[in-house]
């Protein structure tokens, strides 16, 4: 389809090597960071969650993409979830809230030629509301139940949360805000659709049908499926590490979403990459935050929930979520 040739697959191998020498020098100064002025100071209430649960629709485990063995050692194939679509995770409440959230965060939002275009990042240092979410066990429970693993924020701050806004070209010779075909730096990954499907057309959410190592941009017809949101709050869940996927291009309106990374602390596997972080901030501004993410990932599960101030979540609470959308 000519859409999937219009989306670009980012940067990869020795490109990769030289996008973190070119973001090395951009001035610290230039690296645009919302602030706490931004913030609408909401705090988070357990409440916004939905009492029954989400549904998924769409659900892949690695196993169904074709993976024979498991990336973690404390989880088989069968048992990680690889892509699926979530709805009836929040409330309208709930919604409104990081809505509104995610819209005011849109004026320290960024634009550039990494995956997503127009973004801001760290939405967690910026938000009251987000941040007190993600540190939330009835969250991080249900997002456990998605997964199939227990699931704790992701350590490194920078790659934890971000809210990603697509527009289509303002003028004739403007680029459309897309997400590049790629794969994630972390794991447990959950994008959260913030428009309605009435508020925008294109910005389809497509991912690659099969292991990362059979992705070849050049014969993708026969394995590309889109997720389809149905409301303003759903999210596709995907395993970002393993699964190529990618936003197309917008055609109208304005589409924004809140992505989310987590980290399993059961393991200390993780797959961020030097590289993959130095070619967003540079190498410089990426060496100390490395050593530190080293040192977070290997403390016990124990001490990263009560970091978080809450009881571990364990794997016995993870119960099968609904699946095929039925309640």
């Amino acid at each position: 389809m000519k859409q999937q040739s219009e989306l670009p697959v980012f940067a990869q191998g020795a490109a990769r090597l030289k996008s973190a020498l070119q973001a090395s020098l951009v001035p610290a100064s230039r690296c645009k960071h919302p602030g706490a002025l931004l913030d609408t100071l909401q705090h988070w209430s357990d409440s916004y969650l939905r009492s029954d649960g989400p549904c998924l629709t769409g659900h892949r485990s690695l196993a169904n993409l074709g993976y024979m063995r498991s990336p973690l050692v404390i989880a088989q194939p069968e048992q990680l979830t690889a892509v699926a679509q979530v709805s009836g995770l929040f409330n309208e409440q709930g919604i409104a809230e990081l809505r509104r959230a995610c819209y005011q965060l849109e004026a320290g939002s960024s634009t550039s030629d990494w995956i997503i275009s127009n973004r801001t990042r760290a939405a967690t240092r910026s938000s009251t509301l987000i941040r007190e979410m993600m540190d939330s066990r009835a969250f991080l429970l249900a997002v456990s139940k998605i997964a199939g693993v227990p699931l704790v924020p992701h350590p490194f701050l920078r790659a934890r949360s971000q809210v990603n806004y697509f527009y289509p070209p303002q003028a004739q010779h403007d680029r459309a805000q897309i997400g590049m075909w790629h794969t994630d730096g972390t794991s447990f990954v959950l994008n959260i659709v913030l428009s309605e499907p009435s508020e925008y057309e294109g910005g389809e959410f497509v991912y690659f049908e099969g292991p990362v190592e059979r992705f070849d941009v050049a014969s993708l017809n026969d394995n590309v499926r889109s997720c389809g949101v149905k409301a303003s709050g759903d999210a596709v869940y995907i395993y970002g590490s393993r699964v190529f996927h990618g936003v197309r291009p917008l055609t109208q309106g304005r589409r924004m979403s809140l992505v989310l990374s987590f980290h399993c602390p059961y393991s200390q596997a993780d797959v961020n990459k030097f590289w993959h972080l130095a070619s967003d901030d540079g190498v410089l501004r990426t060496i100390r935050p490395w050593f530190q993410l080293k040192c977070d990932l290997i403390r016990p599960a124990s001490e990263q929930y009560r970091r978080l101030g809450i009881d571990p979540i364990t794997f016995g609470e993870l119960v099968p979520l609904q699946l095929q959308g039925a309640r």
